[in-house]
């Protein structure tokens, strides 16, 4: 009696959990790939791209490139009902394909140790805008430099990673899940509370031409190729993430249904992002193309001008924490799984070690301004490292190594197969061009974002 205990506990111990909805998979996927790829790198890299050429571009790159890998990913993953690792060796044996889901493993858990440090900075701005408004406007680039270096930037950072934990000991349907179904319509609800407010400034049209009109002559090569890689980027590609998710989707789901849904929702928000912020940008006369520092240094001195700006600045970078939170929740997600399924670990434990690992590899990122500014890798501060290597190198050679294992091992056909499973539509249009974009487009591109990566082609 005793030991039928024991297997049973042992059992159920590691028996996985599932989304209890298409609409739950649906917004934890959205949470995952509507991070802050989308609001803030998305809205400088068009600002320093000239608007309206390279949208056109980015939607294009996400149709052509971006949709094929994320049909691949979601496919690998409910196959094989495991994670980023045991997907690809559940589905080739005792082949180094396994080396493919690993490469993901490290991609996400490299992200996830210096994505809470900006994580922190938006729910400190939050607070900043609230008890410190006047100096984070007085000043806006020299306090967003004293804040990165400061206490506060390593305190939030750790505060951001403690919620997404808090988050994730709950599993899949009544953490991730639960969560996003929350979070992701208040992030909508914020997005266009702010658009409104921006599109409605005197002046504001500059910022909507600016943002729709296309002028080809401001893209270049780099541009090109910049919407190229943030169309792979922006959806969360190439960390394990939609390969994990997808693993814990019931059979019957519709995917068709649901990539149709994540693509749509993710380029939404990113064109609501572009609303909330360059018509607000045109109208106060400031620069589009100030770069990175768009969101903590351009926009504080924006919202100064603004009626109301202290309000509409404390519920901006709420939007960016939210966004960034429900990305930490997918990053995060993966190494647990890995752990939870390979290493058979109990939730509580995978959590307590991944944490520690995140921690120990992401406190050093937090103080990258501040004490260790001075220390350098290749060149770069050690946030930056951490950036580029994961972003230019880790996600595109995991998108492009997916893709040749759906061509050469689990071929087109058995993934568009399962891509079909639970589509009412017997043929959509999505099915018909995936084997071509998947054996020929998409790993042409990532070749490219890899080369861009090298530098190349120049700026």
């Amino acid at each position: 009696m005793s030991k039928s205990k024991s297997k049973s506990k042992s059992k159920n111990l590691h028996s996985r959990d599932s989304f209890a909805s298409q609409f739950g998979l649906v917004m934890a996927a959205v949470g995952s790939a509507v991070g802050l790829g989308n609001i803030w790198r998305f809205s400088y890299i068009l600002g320093v791209n000239g608007g309206g050429a390279f949208l056109l571009v980015y939607v294009l790159c996400v149709l052509l490139v971006g949709v094929p890998i994320l049909i691949s990913e979601l496919t690998i993953g409910r196959r094989s009902g495991l994670g980023a690792v045991g997907a690809f060796r559940k589905l080739a044996p005792g082949k180094l394909w396994v080396l493919v889901g690993a490469i993901g493993v490290v991609a996400s858990t490299v992200i996830m140790a210096y994505y809470p440090v900006v994580a922190g900075w938006s729910l400190g701005y939050v607070f900043e805008s609230i008890f410190n408004w006047g100096a984070i406007t007085a000043d806006s680039a020299a306090a967003f430099t004293a804040f990165s270096a400061g206490w506060k930037s390593a305190a939030f950072a750790a505060i951001a990673l403690l919620l997404t934990a808090t988050v994730l000991i709950g599993g899949v349907s009544s953490g991730i899940e639960r969560w996003n179904k929350i979070l992701m319509p208040l992030l909508g609800a914020i997005l266009i509370v702010l658009m409104l407010r921006s599109v409605t400034l005197p002046g504001a049209s500059d910022g909507i031409r600016f943002l729709f009109y296309p002028d080809f002559s401001k893209l270049g090569i780099a541009g090109f190729l910049d919407a190229l890689g943030h169309s792979f980027y922006s959806l969360s590609l190439g960390m394990g993430i939609m390969i994990t998710y997808a693993s814990y989707m019931k059979k019957n789901a519709n995917l068709v249904s649901a990539t149709v849904s994540i693509i749509t929702m993710d380029t939404l928000i990113a064109l609501l992002a572009g609303l909330a912020i360059f018509p607000a940008v045109f109208a106060l006369g400031f620069d589009p193309g100030q770069g990175a520092g768009l969101a903590f240094v351009t926009l504080p001195g924006a919202f100064a001008k603004m009626p109301l700006g202290q309000f509409f600045s404390a519920l901006f970078f709420l939007l960016l924490f939210i966004a960034a939170l429900t990305s930490m929740m997918s990053l995060m997600q993966v190494p647990l799984t890995f752990m939870e399924d390979e290493m058979k670990l109990s939730k509580k434990k995978g959590l307590l070690l991944i944490s520690a690992i995140v921690a120990a590899l992401g406190t050093p990122a937090a103080l990258s301004f501040g004490p260790l500014a001075h220390f350098k890798i290749m060149g770069l501060d050690y946030f930056s490292f951490l950036d580029k290597m994961a972003n230019d190198f880790l996600l595109p050679i995991t998108g492009l190594l997916g893709a040749l294992f759906v061509t050469f091992c689990f071929s087109t056909a058995a993934s568009k197969k399962e891509f079909l499973i639970g589509s009412k539509n017997p043929n959509p249009l999505l099915a018909r061009i995936y084997p071509f974009t998947i054996k020929f487009v998409a790993p042409i591109a990532i070749v490219l974002i890899l080369l861009n990566a090298t530098g190349i082609f120049g700026r």
